[in-house]
């Protein structure tokens, strides 16, 4: 809940788009003093409902509670041309003098239906109480209202005015609009000062990229439709056309829509065509998948150490920037740019962004990272001749991530941005997956024919790979990060070698006079009387309180030897006395075993 808190408190910094997300300034003193609080537009609009029910519960002598004072005095003050129930051509009747045949007024809405065409707006209105009416609840109704200023209270009885069925078509230039007015981001100035001054150098314009939506199959479903209208909304709010890549059977159903649409192909083909198209025009290329509703960016300190505690305490002191992909592609291919050449034989040509939609473990690590896998909702590619192979239907954002690895040395994934995806939504790459898995299995298959050092299974999750690449002499991730942060390589040690510095390895054990009332220790013991140190630590096998076999090792023999339940022969006594003096000096001690 704390870190919750934080990060909305982060986000009342971020600075609106429109005039539908008001800002207030807490007053009083302390901590929250003249910081600005900016409010979603869902509450908002629940705001403005709320208050009028209250209006409505005190007409009819009932006392019922409404939103805070400030998220209803900033719902008040949006002007009715920038809420997404007004209608989107103009209308006989001003929208402003909205009644219904009773006289009541009628209030435009902030949401609006997806169904619902431009010339008809949506409103809330107060309510009559009725037979069945309780004392403090309803108050309100959601209405829709003509160009004439005929109020409608269902779907049905405009559908029967109009002679024809609404679908959602109908309604795709009020969610376009409903959209852009929801919109609340980051000045673009402020979230680029976050570059380095080399990183600003090489920060390009956005007419040097060429900005691709990959889709298919998404205009036939409410959720497809609303997503496509986002995808769209978030580009143009940035001064961006993007062109989408569809497969043939989908081509008609986008361009009915109003956008830019080119045939594709299949997943891989269509991916592959935005590259050849954006090589073309001499351009980098930026590929988004149909169903990103969100873009952030996390500002902050890494944590102190990898534990989740820590991690989760650096993600909840963060800021968050809420960017649109425009700001975000050109981020990254600014950093990607900059990073070129930082050690020999690194010159990445593909960045991303943490695949996860929370970045909170990732603050345990590096910002940056150049040998991780960057996930296809989002990339950048600048200048490569590497393609998707277009034998994989599914994880080809792998392979793609594994070949750039290869050939430039390394890949650049930014740990601190994520964007919010529907991994599992119908439509485009979805409709591939079988519930059996087989053509996950496939395509895995091929990952590791291709990769096999490069890819293992996952232990736990079903059809899925994890990439590790293999770690080489030169790594760029450690130049493009502080040299006092890098974490130091483990080393694995040798037992044999670790323990002839403390023990002679050809003295012989036996027992001690010491017994030990734990069993598992005192049959552990009994089998390795009369074994050398060598045997014990090489082949010596005993099972542990819960019966499972463990190995002998220089741990347990340092705490037999400790504890006086094993004792080592004579050729042995000077390593052990040299041992006892090390454990004095260190201030390490064995628990009484009574």
């Amino acid at each position: 809940a704390a870190m919750m808190q934080k990060k909305r408190l982060a986000a009342n910094a971020l600075k609106p788009t429109s005039s539908a997300a008001r800002v207030k300034t807490k007053g009083g003193s302390g901590k929250g003093r003249g910081r600005p609080e900016a409010f979603a537009r869902r509450n908002l609009r629940q705001a403005m409902v709320l208050r009028l029910r209250q209006q409505e519960q005190q007409r009819r002598g009932n006392k019922v509670s409404a939103s805070g004072k400030q998220v209803t005095a900033a719902a008040e003050e949006v002007p009715i041309k920038d809420r997404a129930g007004y209608p989107l051509v103009p209308t006989k009747v001003d929208p402003a003098n909205w009644r219904t045949k009773e006289g009541k007024p009628v209030f435009v809405d902030m949401a609006r239906v997806p169904w619902l065409p431009d010339d008809f707006g949506q409103g809330v209105k107060m309510t009559n109480p009725i037979s069945r009416s309780r004392d403090g609840a309803g108050g309100t109704y959601t209405v829709w209202v003509s160009s004439e200023g005929k109020v409608y209270y269902h779907r049905k009885s405009i559908e029967a005015e109009l002679g024809r069925m609404l679908t959602f078509r109908d309604g795709w230039n009020g969610q376009m609009r409903l959209q852009r007015l929801s919109g609340r981001q980051t000045d673009e100035k402020a979230f680029f000062r976050l570059l380095s001054p080399k990183e600003r150098k090489c920060l390009p314009k956005a007419d040097e990229l060429h900005f691709c939506v990959v889709s298919a199959r998404r205009t036939d479903t409410q959720e497809g439709l609303a997503d496509i209208a986002l995808t769209q909304a978030n580009f143009e709010m940035a001064g961006v056309t993007p062109t989408w890549y569809v497969d043939a059977g989908s081509f008609k159903a986008y361009k009915d829509l109003g956008l830019k649409v080119v045939v594709g192909g299949k997943l891989t083909e269509a991916r592959n065509k935005c590259l050849r198209d954006a090589a073309g025009m001499r351009k980098a290329c930026v590929q988004v998948s149909d169903d990103i509703s969100r873009y952030e960016y996390y500002e902050g300190e890494q944590a102190a150490d990898r534990s989740d505690e820590a991690a989760n305490e650096a993600f909840a002191a963060a800021t968050c920037h809420v960017i649109s992909p425009v700001s975000a592609a050109r981020f990254l291919l600014a950093k990607l740019r900059a990073a070129q050449g930082v050690t020999p034989g690194y010159f990445p040509q593909l960045a991303g962004v943490y695949p996860l939609g929370s970045c909170s473990r990732a603050f345990g690590g590096a910002a940056v990272t150049t040998r991780n896998f960057i996930l296809g909702d989002f990339i950048v590619i600048d200048k490569s001749p590497l393609r998707f192979d277009e034998d994989m239907k599914l994880k080809e954002d792998y392979d793609f991530t594994a070949q750039h690895i290869q050939r430039h040395g390394g890949v650049l994934r930014c740990n601190r941005m994520t964007v919010s995806a529907k991994h599992h939504a119908p439509g485009g790459a979805e409709t591939l997956r079988d519930k059996k898995g087989m053509e996950e299995q496939r395509n895995i298959a091929i990952l590791m024919r291709k990769w096999p050092r490069a890819f293992r299974k996952h232990p736990t999750r079903k059809n899925e790979v994890i990439l590790q690449w293999p770690r080489g002499d030169v790594d760029a991730e450690e130049a493009c990060q502080d040299a006092s942060r890098r974490e130091k390589p483990r080393v694995k040690k040798d037992r044999l070698k670790t323990a002839m510095l403390a023990f002679n390895i050809a003295a012989k054990v036996k027992l001690g006079d010491r017994p030990c009332s734990t069993p598992y220790i005192s049959k552990r013991r009994l089998g390795a009387k009369g074994k050398t140190v060598k045997e014990l630590l090489e082949t010596y096998m005993y099972q542990d309180a819960k019966g499972a076999k463990k190995k002998y090792t220089t741990a347990d023999l340092r705490y037999d030897l400790q504890a006086n339940g094993l004792v080592l022969s004579k050729e042995g006594a000077k390593q052990q006395e040299a041992l006892g003096r090390a454990f004095s000096r260190s201030g390490y001690e064995v628990a009484d075993e009574r």
